[in-house]
């Protein structure tokens, strides 16, 4: 990894600039991408927050010396295992009933919105698939097209409490992605 002898230097080698007055990261306009930056203007309700530089400023670096796989493995797995100590919790607190997969992404919902993640809304639920969206990822919005899906945590936080609830393993493939070059990210939850 390349030394740097102040803060800025980093910034600037990550293609990332610090948001005036704001204190979040933003990817600077500079940056080699093709939609312009700085990417967290699109959070236009969720008000931008030090944990969205924070998460981003991981996933770039993270994937810059792991690669995107794994940092993508990591991130799912982080989320998954708060998500299903947050089900536990709801589950014992008698809040939430095992099997009841509504109350489950109205909790998620709830938690979201609460905490910045991002704004999301279940499009369907069926026995085999729900398909959820999230408007205003915080591991996304924004972002310039980088031809992958990068919203592995929300994506994590969704399933593993799902699994949890239920007692079955769910999956998820981020269809739509910020990173992607869409305007929301969606969500394909399948049983495994």
């Amino acid at each position: 990894m390349p030394k740097y002898t102040n803060y800025d230097e980093y910034l600037e080698n990550m293609g990332l600039i610090l948001k005036e007055g704001a204190s979040i990261l933003c990817l600077s306009p500079e940056t080699d991408a093709t939609r312009p930056g700085p990417f967290c203007e699109e959070r236009k309700t969720l008000v931008s927050a030090n944990s969205v530089g924070a998460l981003r400023s991981i996933i770039i670096t993270g994937s810059k010396q792991f690669g995107m796989g794994t940092m993508g493995s990591i991130l799912r797995i982080a989320g998954g295992e708060f998500s299903t100590l947050r089900a536990k919790q709801n589950i014992d607190a008698g809040n939430i009933e095992k099997g009841d997969v509504e109350a489950w992404l109205d909790l998620v919902r709830f938690d979201f919105k609460n905490w910045g993640y991002g704004i999301l809304t279940t499009e369907s639920i069926e026995d085999e698939k729900i398909v959820v969206r999230l408007d205003e990822s915080m591991s996304s919005a924004g972002m310039p097209n980088l031809d992958k899906a990068v919203c592995y945590y929300e994506g994590g936080r969704i399933t593993g409490g799902l699994s949890e609830i239920t007692g079955i393993s769910w999956q998820f493939k981020e269809v739509n992605c910020w990173a992607m070059g869409d305007d929301f990210c969606k969500f394909e939850i399948t049983k495994i």
